[in-house]
């Protein structure tokens, strides 16, 4: 699953400190501190409820009239060319690729899949979807052959949309899986459709004959977006038309500046990418973090508004660049993925005195953010509940709901959760007890004044740097090595990539195994993200449970043993 920790600018408050030269910054005056908006009633905390104040029947009526309201907008910059998109010119895109899917036999509840890195055209299909009332579903541009084979199973896309780097791995699950989804290349590539042609073959009378169809009904499905469990293979949060347009409702405001690097794989690259077409944000686009690059786009493009992974910020604050440039526009730092420590946002205050700095907590199953920080809260916290959200921190032995400062799994509540997982009803039940409560796999707790606080994760998807690596994936292909007994795969903590994978290994009596031999076979069979950069440990036996299973709690303190510390200034 993936962890959002995001925030909008709605919230900003300005701080007095010193700036970067020195010099005391002259605060404006700060607003009065809002009233808390929960309650707590036996241990559980409630946000207040809100209603949906949205008149739209479905997400792309609300996009279809945002994009025309902000028309004259730029929408999009290509800081690598320069090139600007308004939303004239994204509406013109979007209704062709609408009509390209309509030709193409593309209906309602049908699953158009996007495998794509950011750049001006990757979001053009997923809107398109929306008018049509069709499914977006968008994959890992990284993925491997058998992540491929999982997502086209479980999916069946009719039509994918892709950049030419997964292309050759995605044409051989086609042939492999004897399905038949139309692939689309952003460019050209043999036995694909380039996607120039999709928007080519209309007349502009045709674009301005065109009209979103409405929704018959706010709870169908509007997008898929992949997550992992324990298993390792991906599962399909089904989000519904009616748990984004919730999602979205606090964004961006508008003729704001905005830089992000979550593609749409991320939900926090849906909703950043929806909201700001609520609000008419202008968004700089580049495909990939880079520490002095991002200074460089600030100082550029004057960006107001920056999302970052937190392996980002903790690589944005080592590599010192963001107090070698002035960075005067930028007002919020926005943090998610994993946690971002109090120290590294003390630091990052610091350094940029006149920024907030702020995350919250959220996951893709939950339909987005579950808790939200204010400049009120405490450093290190991910604030309190959202408006139409409860949230509850229960025993992880008998789920008792616990008070204050206890320490345990973290359990959420809302209207806006998921449906469900995709075709996969057995992982869904999972997810919700009896009282439809969805347990998120995260450890944590809530102190007296109703901050969360995360601590761990339950479950053991490992975070590095911005991607989410599936420890089942690793040891699946371990296995595969002739003397491998056993094997769990596990996450180091590290103070700048969030976690090094880690493999525990048994080996077969009679056979001979080196470390060399099993981080050569991850590293030239996986994407570098999966690397074993925190090597291997053989084990004599396992420790196991008394179900028979590798017990993987023990398995996790052996792995925190041997976290890299960070070293001190």
């Amino acid at each position: 699953m993936e962890k959002l920790y995001n925030h909008s600018l709605t919230d900003r408050v300005p701080n007095s400190e010193a700036d970067m030269s020195g010099k005391k910054v002259v605060d404006e005056p700060k607003p009065k501190v809002p009233p808390k908006k929960f309650t707590v009633e036996n241990n559980v905390y409630k946000g207040e409820v809100v209603p949906l104040s949205s008149d739209y029947k479905g997400l792309g009526e609300l996009i279809w009239k945002s994009i025309n309201k902000y028309k004259n907008n730029i929408a999009h910059v290509d800081a690598q060319t320069d090139k600007v998109v308004t939303y004239a010119e994204l509406q013109n895109k979007v209704v062709r690729c609408a009509l390209w899917l309509q030709e193409h036999g593309i209906k309602s509840g049908d699953v158009i899949s996007i495998c794509s890195k950011n750049h001006l055209d990757s979001i053009v299909p997923c809107l398109a979807a929306t008018y049509i009332n069709a499914i977006f579903n968008p994959w890992n541009e990284d993925m491997n052959l058998h992540t491929a084979y999982d997502v086209l199973e479980q999916t069946m896309p009719k039509v994918i949309f892709c950049t030419k780097k997964p292309v050759d791995i995605i044409l051989t699950a086609i042939k492999d899986k004897n399905c038949s989804p139309i692939v689309v290349v952003y460019g050209d590539h043999p036995g694909t459709t380039p996607f120039f042609d999709v928007l080519s073959g209309y007349s502009d009378a045709q674009v301005a004959n065109f009209r979103y169809l409405e929704l018959d009904d706010i709870k169908k499905t509007a997008c898929i977006l992949h997550t992992s469990g324990t298993t390792g293979m991906p599962k399909g949060a089904e989000l519904s038309n009616y748990s984004l347009l919730i999602s979205v409702q606090d964004g961006n405001k508008a003729d704001e500046i905005a830089l992000w690097f979550s593609s749409l794989y991320w939900i926090t690259g849906v909703v950043m990418n929806i909201q700001s077409i609520m609000n008419g944000v202008k968004v700089i686009i580049y495909p990939h973090f880079d520490e002095e690059m991002t200074c460089q786009l600030i100082e550029k493009y004057k960006v107001e508004w920056l999302f970052l992974g937190t392996s980002m910020v903790n690589r944005f604050l080592k590599a010192g660049f963001a107090a070698k440039y002035p960075l005067s526009s930028l007002k919020v730092i926005l943090s998610g993925g994993a946690i971002l420590k109090a120290k590294a946002q003390e630091e990052l205050k610091r350094v940029l005195p006149q920024v907030q700095v702020l995350q919250s907590y959220g996951m893709t199953e939950a339909g987005g953010l579950i808790t939200r920080q204010f400049s009120r809260h405490k450093m290190g916290s991910c604030g309190t509940v959202i408006p139409n959200h409860e949230i509850k921190i229960v025993d992880l032995d008998n789920g008792e709901t616990l008070g204050p400062n206890q320490t345990g799994g973290i359990c959420i509540k809302s209207a806006n959760v998921m449906t469900g997982y995709y075709r996969n009803p057995e992982a869904t039940k999972e997810m919700f007890d009896a009282e439809g409560w969805l347990h998120s796999g995260d450890i944590g707790y809530i102190d007296a004044d109703g901050e969360l606080y995360v601590s761990d994760r339950l479950k053991y998807i490992m975070k590095y740097r911005e991607y989410q690596i599936s420890p089942a994936e690793i040891e699946i292909l371990l296995h595969t090595h002739p003397g491998v007994l056993e094997v769990a795969v596990m996450g180091v903590p590290h103070p700048i990539d969030d976690e090094h994978p880690v493999a525990f290994v048994t080996i077969k009596p009679g056979f001979t195994v080196t470390e060399k031999e099993l981080v050569d076979l991850v590293a030239n069979n996986m994407a570098d993200s999966f690397k074993l950069r925190a090597g291997v440990v053989f084990l004599d036996a396992f420790p196991y449970t008394g179900t028979g299973k590798i017990a993987k709690v023990e398995l996790k303190a052996m792995a925190k043993k041997l976290a890299v510390e960070e070293a001190d200034d």
